[in-house]
């Protein structure tokens, strides 16, 4: 009658264990950075993997327009730096801790 029941609470504790794995997740890609800097070295963001501004660079002598392009250009591709190892790092995450689920695309 309860033989169900042993399996329903190890799944509640495996799925507590991952939320705690995608906080520490979250904790880390915050406190791990990295700087990227424009084609031409005039530019260079620090941020973390998380995508908080962490510092802003910039050449002297810049001009106002010039500024303006390579910064969208420059954080565009820190961006997508996160947003390429953030998704890696929580598929890993979720296919180490998660059971094997049919379906799930990990």
């Amino acid at each position: 009658m309860f033989g169900n029941f042993g399996n329903i609470m190890e799944m509640m504790g495996k799925i507590n264990s991952f939320k705690d794995k995608f906080t520490g997740l979250k904790d880390e890609l915050e406190n791990e950075t990295f700087t990227t800097t424009s084609a031409d070295g005039t530019v260079k963001i620090t941020m973390s993997k998380l995508a908080t501004i962490k510092d802003i660079e910039l050449a002297e002598g810049m001009e106002k327009e010039q500024i303006e392009d390579m910064l969208v250009m420059t954080l565009n591709k820190a961006l997508e730096q996160v947003k390429t190892e953030a998704i890696a790092k929580a598929k890993k995450t979720a296919q180490d801790n998660l059971p094997s689920i049919p379906g799930m695309p990990f």
